[in-house]
């Protein structure tokens, strides 16, 4: 009986040594086959992970809150790292976006607007402009962004053209017009893949160009 447990104790040993070991899996198609959750107490070391060439489909493994390694899956979460969504105001005031509450929270995300354009509304039509409300010989800046609102703590956005309205030809003649305001926003998951810094304020002294210290961390 001794040589025999002997002899089956070996067997297991070279079999993990030198074989493919399945778990949960009669026939392991690498060297660890797991068919199932995995759990760790400690850490998990990939010393020589290799590259893939495959990107579409691939997936990560990340660790839940109950500590369990899970693959994450983009299709069937409700977010992704890098979220993309277009906002589109329409039958916005000839004066532009000034203060919108996105609701998405400060805390679990970061909102930057990637791009934006505006037609006029119902018609689509691109005969629009900005017409300065100071002077007809100025040409003022747009102000287009999303910030955090520290008070209820949400991302609110901004879309306008400073001391100006939106105007369209009618009748030969430029007149105030709403418009359809377009904005592409880029919404990151906190604590996934970004992390923020703290604000950097350079003093430039009335300078072009500059060298500031290197952001700590970088």
């Amino acid at each position: 009986m001794k040589v025999s447990m002997l002899n089956i104790s070996l067997l297991l040993i070279t079999s993990f040594c030198f074989g493919q070991v399945g778990i949960n899996k009669s026939n392991p198609a690498s060297t660890l086959d797991i068919n199932g959750d995995m759990k760790t107490d400690g850490s998990v070391y990939l010393e020589a992970p290799g590259e893939s060439t495959t990107i579409r489909n691939s997936k990560l493994l990340i660790v839940s809150p109950t500590d369990n390694i899970v693959r994450y899956d983009i299709d069937v979460s409700k977010y992704g790292p890098i979220n993309y969504a277009e906002f589109v105001f329409r039958g916005l005031s000839k004066n532009g976006l000034h203060d919108y509450d996105t609701k998405i929270s400060t805390d679990k995300y970061i909102v930057s607007v990637q791009g934006f354009y505006y037609l006029e509304a119902v018609t689509d039509d691109t005969d629009i402009m900005a017409y300065s409300n100071i002077s007809t010989n100025n040409v003022e800046g747009f102000q287009v962004y999303a910030y955090a609102n520290p008070v209820t703590n949400t991302w609110f956005l901004r879309a306008f053209v400073n001391n100006s309205e939106f105007r369209t030809r009618i009748a030969g003649v430029f007149a105030g017009t709403p418009i359809d305001m377009y904005l592409n926003l880029i919404i990151y998951r906190n604590g996934f893949i970004t992390k923020e810094r703290t604000a950097m304020s350079i003093d430039m002294g009335n300078s072009e160009t500059g060298i500031a210290p290197l952001p700590t961390g970088f």
